[in-house]
């Protein structure tokens, strides 16, 4: 079984703030862009059976006059018609530029708020795609 569940790392920016967000950039030590997610990241449900590890993620340049940051973790091709959303945290500090991952549920700093993801609650959980389908998946900052 072949199974390809694929990354990207994505930089959100504001229009007004475009020439400023030019060398804003996202990465990650366990993640690489366009590359396959390990079974260590995956979901433990629905037939899946990772350890539902969070990624670390960090991120550097941000525009000046930044206040707080919003990740967001998506899958844009679930079966829904409009994708599905796995993680959602914002109020991240400006002061913070990473985030850890490595752990189970969000590494997330003190002020930081987690949004209720597809599943109707808060929290992180990895990919679990059906067998035999190419997902791709999105982390935005």
């Amino acid at each position: 079984m072949n199974i390809r569940h694929t990354v990207a790392l994505a930089v959100m920016a504001l229009q007004g703030l475009s020439a400023q967000a030019a060398d804003f950039s996202v990465g990650s030590g366990t993640l690489k862009d366009g590359a396959t997610i390990g079974a260590d990241f995956y979901w433990n449900q629905f037939g899946c059976s990772g350890k539902n590890l969070m990624p670390d993620l960090s991120w550097k340049d941000a525009p000046a006059g930044t206040k707080s940051f919003a990740v967001t973790f998506y899958d844009k091709d679930a079966p829904t018609g409009s994708g599905f959303w796995h993680w959602v945290a914002y109020d991240i500090p400006a002061s913070v530029t990473s985030l850890p991952g490595g752990v189970h549920g969000s590494p997330l700093p003190a002020g930081a708020i987690e949004g209720n993801t597809d599943l109707g609650q808060p929290g992180f959980f990895g990919p679990c795609p059906p067998v035999g389908r190419e997902h791709h998946y999105v982390y935005t900052v």
